[in-house]
């Protein structure tokens, strides 16, 4: 498909055309074929693999970055010095998050949204429709502040117990209790069923998540293929899911009539699943309670990971147990060296000078 339309009705229709043709194989990219055509063709065939969650977040960044900047220009214009540009005038777009609208994109946005690009160009490139792919010699540049952020994304373990403590007395906190002593996500969490619940052997099966798109529930499969795993659980946190239909029981008869009930672990007093959008507010409330940071409910991961690599786990073991690909993965993005374990480095010459002095 190439060339323009005169009505935004033509402009709909010739969309659709190219998302059609994408899903057969029979998209046809010609010099004049925009950068919009081709992105919403490219992501039409990507994302019958993906996880919804991760779909939905790669076409809101399409729709609110890529295509109002890049749209327009024809694929084989764009140069990495287009590209360097864009990058350096990422601004947040969200009207509904006032205080951030107008402001840099973060670091972790930009590298999201070069990601989406640099696939999209590699796969034009494989196929013989662009000689040279031009997000391969341009990425977005860190902010000081990114990486000033960066050191502190987890808890300390004294931090960790204090929102613990705090959150193991809340209707809905104990299921950022279970967050933070599995290591499991946030949509992981709150979208487990009963069915993929052992309570005799502890083993909990990971299977699906529960994501909000667009304010609405969404059951989906897990982030990724390492998602989908079996994890054992113990001690508090198994006695947590242990005395949840007791829970429920109470909740049923306070609610009456008004109670739905649901197959979900953790709900509402009602017996609904928890919406992922709806816990945060909870979660600042907790987080000031215990006073401790507030850093968005991924901390709860971070601080699981964290913790453990401070006590001297093996980095490959926790990655598998967290779900993610690569422990090189998990080393660099989740865990942070706390100050704790950096005291008594210095190296005393004084004293290896006399060890080695009293072997000789």
């Amino acid at each position: 498909m190439s060339g323009t339309v005169s009505t935004k009705t033509e402009a709909e229709e010739a969309l659709s055309q190219v998302r059609t043709d994408a899903r057969r194989g029979q998209f046809a990219v010609t010099p004049k074929t925009t950068l919009k055509e081709y992105v919403l063709a490219w992501h039409e065939v990507r994302r019958e693999g993906q996880a919804a969650k991760y779909s939905h977040g790669q076409r809101n960044m399409i729709d609110t970055h890529i295509i109002p900047a890049l749209g327009g220009r024809k694929m084989a214009s764009i140069t990495p010095r287009d590209l360097e540009a864009f990058y350096a005038g990422l601004r947040h777009q969200d009207k509904r998050r006032a205080e951030d609208l107008g402001k840099p994109l973060s670091d972790s946005m930009k590298r999201q949204i070069h990601n989406i690009l640099r696939q999209m160009f590699a796969e034009a490139v494989r196929h013989g429709d662009l000689l040279r792919n031009p997000a391969d010699v341009v990425r977005p540049k860190s902010t000081r502040e990114a990486a000033q952020d960066g050191l502190s994304k987890a808890w300390t373990e004294e931090e960790a117990g204090r929102f613990y403590r705090v959150a193991r007395q809340d209707r809905r906190g104990v299921a950022f209790c279970f967050m933070l002593s599995t290591g499991m996500r946030i949509g992981e969490t709150l979208g487990l069923r009963w069915e993929n619940v052992d309570l005799d052997s502890g083993l909990v099966h990971i299977r699906e998540a529960l994501v909000s798109l667009s304010g609405k529930a969404h059951r989906t499969t897990p982030k990724t293929a390492r998602s989908r795993r079996t994890i054992p659980v113990t001690g508090d946190a198994l006695s947590l899911l242990r005395d949840m239909p007791r829970q429920v029981a109470l909740d049923r008869e306070a609610q009456g009539a008004r109670y739905v009930g649901s197959d979900a672990v953790f709900t509402t007093s009602r017996g609904l699943p928890i919406l992922p959008d709806n816990v945060y507010k909870l979660m600042q409330d907790l987080c000031r309670k215990a006073e401790v940071p507030y850093k968005g409910t991924h901390v709860l991961r971070h601080s699981f990971i964290s913790i453990h690599g401070q006590q001297g786990k093996a980095v490959e073991v926790i990655s598998a147990h967290v779900g993610h690909a690569r422990p090189s993965f998990t080393q660099d993005r989740y865990r942070t060296v706390f100050q704790k374990e950096r005291e008594a480095l210095t190296l005393d010459f004084s004293t290896l000078t006399q060890d080695s002095d009293a072997d000789g």
